[in-house]
């Protein structure tokens, strides 16, 4: 409960979405994490400021579970105008399965918010099973299965609110490409249980580079797919970004 209290302390002044690479149980030990920012300022000819910025906290029993909280915010304006506006919290708690890191369950809660897309609130709770596929020269490959409720608000009065349930389908991967960096993906796909025409798609690609001692650099690239979004927001959403990370 101690260590639950102090993330969420720590999320509460938190500001890009963290680091990607799937998390394994016994490969951190103890409490470690991560902070990440991104600021970009322009003025002349373009009158540019954009903020963001993560945070991660993660406890590993080095046995049989791993639990961590992250939560990331960005904001932006062009030319004084704010063009950005969002946030996220991520809670998970994974756990062997009968003793076997290779099978694990999972529960997850999560909350985002994002003006550019209405999304006042989105509110989950759910979770499934996760499977360790291989370990190669190639790369950690783990694949996701499970379900989970979903509430949101819209913050406007044309799109009514929602609550769902969402099957979770995900795919994640890793590969150390030296002793300095690391690539990383997951892919979600996460249709209605009663509409499958309704789903949410997400990619992240990220590319970690360490820099100085626990000091990286990430490269990161999203694009997700909303089949069914709130009126007149696009369906497509692409976003690139480059911050630094500091781990501890």
């Amino acid at each position: 409960m101690r260590f639950f209290l102090l993330l969420v302390s720590l999320v509460s002044y938190a500001f890009s979405v963290v680091t990607i690479a799937p998390v394994e149980i016994g490969s951190k030990p103890g409490v470690s994490g991560l902070v990440e920012v991104s600021v970009q300022n322009a003025r002349g000819n373009t009158d540019k400021d954009e903020y963001k910025g993560g945070l991660k906290v993660q406890y590993d029993n080095n046995s049989s579970y791993v639990t961590w909280l992250q939560a990331s915010a960005n904001y932006a304006e062009v030319e004084g105008v704010k063009n950005t506006n969002k946030t996220y919290v991520h809670l998970r708690y994974i756990h062997t399965f009968y003793n076997n890191k290779d099978i694990n369950y999972e529960f997850f809660g999560q909350s985002q918010t994002n003006e550019f897309t209405k999304i006042k609130h989105r509110y989950l709770l759910g979770g499934g099973y996760r499977f360790h596929i291989f370990h190669q020269m190639m790369g950690k490959v783990y694949v996701g299965a499970g379900a989970f409720g979903e509430h949101i608000n819209y913050t406007t009065q044309i799109d009514p609110r929602e609550s769902n349930a969402r099957a979770n389908i995900y795919i994640s991967y890793t590969n150390k490409l030296s002793n300095d960096a690391r690539i990383s993906y997951i892919g979600y796909y996460q249709p209605k249980v009663d509409e499958l025409s309704d789903y949410i798609v997400t990619n992240a690609l990220e590319l970690e580079v360490n820099v100085y001692k626990k000091l990286f650099v990430s490269l990161k690239v999203n694009f997700d797919y909303d089949s069914n979004p709130a009126q007149f927001v696009e369906k497509r959403d692409f976003t690139q970004a480059t911050s630094l990370v500091y781990k501890f």
